[in-house]
This record gives C-alpha cells, sequence and structure tokens, in this order.
C-alpha cells in the first residue's frame, strides 16, 4: 500500500467500472419524503430553541440593574464592568 492509502490496481478496477443507474422505487420515495419532513422539523425546533435561548440571554443582560453593574468593584475575578465583560483586579479591568 502506498502512502496515499489505494492501490494503483484498486483505482484502476473502481474506474473501469460501467456506470450505474439507480432507479428509485416508491418505498424510496416515501423514505426520502419522511426524512425530509423530519430535517425541516428538526431545524425548525433547533430554531426555536436557539431563539428563546438568545432572547433569554439579551433579556438578562439588558435587566441588569445599574447597582448590579456596579458591584463588580466589590471582589476580583470575571464579571461584567463598566468596562464590559472581562477579568476585574481591583476595579480595573486586565487585558
Amino acid at each position: 500500500m502506498n502512502s496515499q492509502g489505494f492501490d494503483p490496481k484498486d483505482l484502476e478496477e473502481i474506474c473501469s467500472r460501467k456506470p450505474q443507474k439507480y432507479k428509485m422505487k416508491k418505498a424510496d420515495y416515501k423514505e426520502l419524503g419522511r426524512n425530509l419532513v423530519l430535517g425541516v422539523v428538526d431545524v425548525a425546533l433547533g430554531a426555536v430553541a436557539a431563539t428563546a435561548i438568545a432572547a433569554d440571554a439579551v433579556n438578562n443582560v439588558s435587566n441588569k440593574s445599574s447597582s448590579e453593574n456596579d458591584s463588580w468593584e466589590q471582589g476580583d475575578g470575571w464579571d461584567y464592568g463598566n468596562s464590559g465583560t472581562g477579568f476585574y483586579i481591583g476595579g480595573y479591568r486586565i487585558k
């Protein structure tokens, strides 16, 4: 086996095959339709969940009172302060 992972003889054999046509049967169309509907439902539910999560996050940030925003000066660490979210020591954001 060479470094590419394929033996040249195997590649020649694969390339020399006749192209095959696949004919879909009634059951195949039913399965394809079912999978399409399930996929659309999954995407829709995911979009609704993502919207709910994003709305909750925006609501939490917008509802922070000024007293909560000023509380970052109480301690050091990762928090949201006057200079945005970051790591604060002694009331100053460390970059």
